[in-house]
């Protein structure tokens, strides 16, 4: 492999790292079911008044500000940052899955991240099975702290191992194997990997052979597929090459044999219901759809309530959503846990207009 190929291959790579959950979104119009569903969710998160002047500093991390310091800013759509609580109440209501990542960030680059205290998995786990109508729980995690945790305490819940572009030392950008998995991830009872690492043939980067779909499949272990504004391919049909890899759409992941994909994490609810509905045979059963963040139309803040109202409406088996806890104080010692994906809250809320 050239040098200068593995620049490039490793710098795209890289990229996507960065984007291992990037959100898209599409542009057609909710029906009107979905609007009332929406509306009513969206009232139900209506963001309050702030007691004094608003103000947004660059870089405002959820950990920094207590949940009254949150409640002052509104996501992008004018609703509050939504709480777990909520979250979950709705989940029930619908009677769908829920997939709540719990999310930390390191203090600074190459520091480690930060693990939720005891408490504060406890705290998560008794939200969750206040709610049992709640159809399925998926704990999703780079960690295998966090997996392990839930593996102790909540077996029945399905633990996926997220396996972003990272491989094994020595050959950093390979696609996982059984053995990695069971090394890094032993808590884990299922794969979570991007689309273009679920891969069959020579891989470009390392010239070695691999079969994802078989290995796992022979393994019993059921994968859940995710995708990304930078390896694209969230759709029916293949998306272009990404550093060289082939970049697989819903009909290439689901009609791999043998097949072993359970899930597929997507932001288009509205196109991937109406593709399951007619994907041909060798596609079927469709794999479980996720609604990534909510999913979500461009006009719809990705993890709100409005997003995951439609979601539903389009047919979601399975809301994912990503968690953090506020600061502490005394009357909430854990900090309250809120639905945020970044470290700070710049990108998706603001002050109110």
């Amino acid at each position: 492999m050239g040098i200068h190929f593995t620049v490039v291959g490793v710098t795209a790579i890289a990229s996507a790292s960065l984007l291992l959950a990037g959100c898209s979104s599409s542009s057609t119009e909710a029906g009107e079911a979905s609007e009332s569903a929406a509306t009513s969710a969206a009232s139900e998160s209506a963001a309050p008044t702030p007691t004094g002047p608003c103000e947004l500093a660059p870089d405002t991390k959820v950990t920094d500000l207590t949940f009254e310091e949150l409640q002052q800013y509104q996501l992008n759509n004018g609703e509050a940052i939504p709480t777990l609580d909520e979250f979950l109440k709705f989940a029930n209501e619908k009677k769908v899955g829920v997939l709540p990542e719990i999310k930390t960030f390191a203090a600074a680059e190459g520091e480690p991240k930060p693990v939720p205290s005891d408490a504060q998995f406890a705290e998560f786990a008794d939200l969750v099975n206040q709610y049992p109508d709640i159809t399925e729980v998926l704990i999703g995690s780079f960690d295998e702290t966090t997996l392990k945790y839930f593996a102790d305490n909540e077996p029945d819940w399905a633990r996926v191992w997220f396996r972003g572009i990272g491989g094994s030392v020595g050959d950093p950008f390979a696609p996982p194997t059984v053995a990695e998995m069971n090394s890094r991830a032993p808590s884990a009872d299922a794969l979570g990997v991007l689309n273009v690492l679920y891969f069959q043939g020579t891989f470009p980067q390392n010239g070695q052979q691999y079969d994802v779909p078989a290995e796992f499949a022979a393994a019993n272990i059921p994968v859940y597929i995710w995708y990304n504004v930078a390896t694209g391919g969230d759709s029916a049909e293949d998306g272009a090459e990404f550093a060289g890899l082939p970049s697989p759409g819903w009909n290439s992941i689901a009609s791999k044999n043998p097949k072993n994909v359970k899930w597929i994490a997507t932001d288009f609810t509205k196109e991937y219901s109406a593709w399951a509905e007619s994907a041909p045979a060798e596609a079927q059963p469709a794999p479980q759809m996720v609604a990534h963040r909510g999913g979500g139309e461009e006009s719809v803040s990705e993890n709100s309530m409005q997003a995951f109202a439609e979601a539903v409406d389009n047919g979601a088996a399975v809301l994912e959503t990503d968690v953090q806890w506020t600061k502490p104080t005394d009357s909430d010692p854990n900090g309250v846990p809120v639905l945020m994906h970044d470290d700070t809250i710049n990108r998706t809320a603001a002050c109110p207009s």
